[in-house]
């Protein structure tokens, strides 16, 4: 790079430490190819899209990834501002046969959306429109959920999405989209009604369940970067004032822990559909375990008090059960954690538990947890049920259906990349812990590169449908990344 502290001058101190240090140890982000091996630039105007490379002062803003072990510095990077300039870009990429990735909320575990070559990136496509009469919210595909989740919150509405606030529409959308509400209004994919793509001949094709219905229901979970490129989406959206927030905390025995982890398990995926909740299993230290469950209701305090009434009861709690009534907008601020985009260094997996664990496997899990050091795993078990189940497997690209219990993601985050390998291996000893138990169905927007036949692992049944939608709309396989969706199954 031409100026290599330009880039820390943007990114957010946590960050600029984590980067420092892996220079320090020989392990810096890959540096950007030059942008004079590249064609002439498309004739866009700055109104349209901003075309930045490694010398322009814009260029750190656009720069830094949400896992810093996969971040790239392109030779360019195509911040476009209109569904024009993504057309001009994409016949200008496959005109020229140039390896690029698309980026839009730059939160994919894996690094799809980063290349030291072009990046198509999308976060200048930032309008939102709220149309209460009909019930539907029309995002571009660079907006982040917290943006969408404001302009609802002030028109009295509330959509169906993560709790992360700085993901961006389009990968979550794509994907399937888990939050809060799923168990009560379902996915954000499954309140999807219309996406407008732009396809390899850079032309615009808008999908809906009528208009182009196998390309919409291939976007219905079936993840991003495959298709075409995503720069618009219609949602549905309800009216939500008040939610109930609750967070209750234990640190047990295994043994004890194991006995919250079976009533858990045995309540949240089969709750009212008012109430969806997540458990958090991590090392408590000395062979603990340290357990919370947080969640969210849209339900009445007495039902809310009365369905965790047995889950607090079966171990005393070291933090006693609170329950507080939040607008949906502060619900959002208690769960996100922060509205700052984060860089750090991470690595997950995922499992989705389609029957009630064992026993046995109920303690291999926290044996393999409680041999972790503190804080260096969270396992995360967001319960399924509800509305999720109500949609049939084969409607959506999304697979993981009626019966299936909850999706368990294995997380791990740092700041020193010395700490890379100890953190790896923290993952996948508690996953491979796991193996004998789970059948190896994961989450597409917990995308793992470990998985050795991710495809069956993320979309099961519905991959030769979704291989044959691939096949019809990108022959040529324009739009890859390493797990995108494969034209034979």
């Amino acid at each position: 790079m031409e100026h290599p502290f330009l880039v820390e001058e943007y990114i957010p101190a946590q960050a600029q430490r984590a980067l420092q240090a892996s220079r320090e140890l020989g392990t810096a982000i890959p540096e950007p190819e030059s942008a004079a091996a590249l064609p002439p630039f498309p004739n866009l105007p700055p109104s349209e899209a901003l075309l930045l490379t490694p010398t322009d002062p814009q260029y750190a803003d656009y720069l830094p990834a949400a896992n810093l072990r996969t971040q790239l510095a392109p030779a360019l990077r195509a911040v476009c501002k209109t569904k024009n300039a993504v057309a001009v870009v994409t016949d200008w990429v496959r005109s020229n046969s140039l390896s690029f990735a698309v980026r839009c909320g730059g939160h994919s575990y894996e690094g799809f959306s980063q290349s030291t070559d072009v990046v198509i990136d999308l976060r200048g496509l930032q309008d939102i429109t709220v149309d209460t009469s009909a019930g539907l919210v029309t995002a571009g595909a660079g907006v982040s959920l917290y943006d969408v989740y404001q302009e609802l919150a002030n028109n009295g509405y509330a959509f169906s999405a993560g709790s992360c606030p700085t993901v961006g529409i389009a990968g979550h959308a794509l994907g399937g989209g888990y939050g809060l509400l799923a168990r009560s209004h379902g996915l954000t994919c499954d309140n999807l009604q219309q996406v407008t793509m732009i396809d390899t001949q850079a032309s615009t094709l808008e999908a809906t369940a009528t208009s182009e219905p196998d390309l919409f229901w291939a976007c219905r979970g079936g993840g991003g970067g495959s298709f075409g490129i995503a720069t618009q989406f219609v949602l549905r959206i309800f009216p939500l004032g008040n939610v109930l927030v609750f967070g209750v905390s234990w640190l047990l025995s295994q043994s004890k822990a194991a006995r919250v982890c079976s009533a858990w398990q045995g309540w949240a995926p089969n709750a009212p559909n008012t109430i969806t909740s997540i458990m958090k299993v991590g090392p408590g230290g000395g062979g603990s375990i340290s357990m919370r469950c947080i969640g969210q209701s849209i339900g009445s305090n007495s039902e809310l008090q009365n369905e965790l009434s047995g889950l607090v009861s079966v171990e005393t709690p070291s933090k006693p059960l609170t329950i507080q009534t939040l607008s949906f907008l502060d619900a959002v601020n208690h769960f996100a954690g922060g509205l700052n985009y984060e860089s750090i260094y991470m690595k997950a997996k995922s499992d989705y538990v389609l029957n009630p664990l064992s026993s046995s496997a109920i303690a291999a899990m926290l044996s393999a947890v409680a041999a972790v050091p503190v804080g260096g795993i969270a396992v995360l078990c967001d319960a399924y049920g509800g509305a999720i189940a109500d949609v049939a497997a084969a409607d959506t690209a999304f697979p993981r259906r009626a019966g299936t219990q909850y999706c368990i993601q294995y997380f791990s985050s740092w700041l020193n990349p010395a700490d890379t390998p100890s953190h790896l291996a923290n993952v996948a000893n508690v996953y491979a812990a796991m193996r004998p138990y789970l059948p190896g169905a994961a989450y597409v927007n917990y995308c793992d590169l470990d998985l050795q036949n991710f495809a069956d692992a993320y979309w099961g049944a519905n991959l030769p449908r979704l291989s044959a939608v691939k096949k019809a709309y990108d022959p040529d396989n324009l739009f890859h990344h390493a797990q995108s969706v494969p034209p034979s199954p």
